[in-house]
């Protein structure tokens, strides 16, 4: 008898015991569920759509890919070297003699034209690089923002230009977008000098096409061109986030995968053309940014842009707005639907193109003041800058 009612007993405690087990798993599985994002590498700073990949590092750079999750965009913008290429986009001097700082460009294409800050073109009087990022409206001649790269020539029966099919260093591109002509004048002499091609007018022609630069370089494309065949989300890709030494230099992405692709080469050779004169620091560079450097460094410019933000291009087909603060200095270019919103307002598209970069500090010893009237005569400024670069050259040998 007591055998017989121990084994419904014991059942029954088992049913218990099971249908509590059940109640606590049942209870359990959402919160295991919603957690499960949070493991996809999301990175909120970067935006509610993108990603960073696995770093990928050789000697001083690291690279940290941006992917999108979002569906691809419809927007088509032609670049600058496909559109020269084409023959729909031309670049001439300005009428009148011509303006160091100021060229004009007409898009005969049916497509807007996105220019980055940094582009270098070559002919006409005198070399130069994009000043600003923007975009060219459809069918449109505008004037458009340049540095001059080659202090020593003004001159040239072509007043066209061609592409270099270039981009320059990073530290130069930086200096066309937010300081002065004599600081781009510093720096492309500076680089001509690392890179040991200095020349008579000073131009940055050769850093951008010279065999002896490509050369330098192809250490970084090689590691870095057989990392990322490697990326099963390869073509998700918008953009970077950028280290030196192992701390961060950069973040750029684009609005679409289309529109990074279109100018990753030259992303990439301009990335590699400033680690290459930054020296190793071989502690630095083992370090890989965190998920929360990242955060902290977007979280810079987005409090940089809220305090500080101003309209440097405005056009029919987009506006580029750029800030700064003690750390960073950043450039956003927004297409038309999002143009007439406040600069500092909270953004309903993706931009076409954002960056933010780090500050660097204040020179030391910054040179001389250019006289803005010296803008105005190349002729002498041609006559006697192949001279004191001679005597330059002289004096370090």
């Amino acid at each position: 008898m007591k055998a017989h009612l121990g084994r419904p007993l014991s059942a029954s405690i088992y049913l218990v015991v099971g249908l509590a087990l059940m109640a606590l798993l049942s209870l359990a599985l959402p919160a295991l569920t919603s957690a499960q994002p949070a493991a996809t590498g999301a990175q909120p700073a970067l935006g509610a759509h993108k990603q960073t990949l696995a770093a990928m590092r050789y000697q001083n750079l690291t690279l940290v890919p941006v992917v999108s999750t979002a569906a691809a965009s419809g927007s088509r913008y032609l670049v600058l070297d496909e559109g020269m290429k084409s023959g729909k986009v031309r670049v001439v001097e300005t009428e009148n003699g011509g303006s160091v700082n100021e060229l004009v460009l007409i898009n005969r294409s049916s497509d807007p034209l996105f220019l980055l800050a940094g582009e270098v073109i070559i002919g006409g009087k005198q070399d130069r690089i994009i000043g600003k990022d923007m975009v060219i409206g459809a069918n449109s001649r505008e004037s458009i923002p340049v540095f001059c790269v080659e202090h020593g020539r003004w001159s040239g029966r072509k007043a066209e230009f061609s592409t270099a099919k270039a981009l320059a260093h990073t530290k130069l591109r930086k200096k066309a977008k937010y300081s002065s002509q004599s600081e781009v004048w510093q720096e492309v002499s500076s680089k001509n000098a690392k890179r040991r091609v200095e020349n008579d007018t000073d131009t940055y022609r050769r850093v951008a096409t010279d065999r002896s630069v490509a050369s330098s370089i192809a250490a970084y494309e090689t590691h870095f061109a057989q990392a990322l065949a490697k990326l099963d989300q390869r073509d998700d890709m918008v953009g970077y986030v950028v280290a030196l030494n192992g701390e961060i230099v950069a973040i750029e992405t684009f609005g679409s995968p289309k529109l990074f692709r279109q100018l990753e080469d030259k992303l990439l050779r301009s990335y590699y053309v400033e680690a290459v004169d930054t020296p190793l620091d071989a502690d630095g560079a083992k370090r890989t940014p965190s998920d929360k450097d990242i955060g902290a460094f977007r979280a810079k410019a987005k409090a940089a842009r809220r305090a500080q933000s101003r309209t440097v291009v405005r056009g029919k087909a987009a506006r580029t707005v750029q800030y700064d603060s003690a750390d960073v200095e950043g450039s956003v270019v927004d297409a038309a639907d999002e143009a007439e919103r406040p600069a500092d307002a909270d953004r309903k598209a993706e931009p076409v193109y954002d960056s933010v970069f780090k500050k660097e500090p204040a020179a030391e010893n910054p040179g001389p003041a250019v006289d803005e009237a010296d803008l105005y005569r190349p002729q002498q400024r041609q006559q006697r800058q192949p001279r004191q670069q001679r005597q330059q050259r002289q004096r370090r040998r």
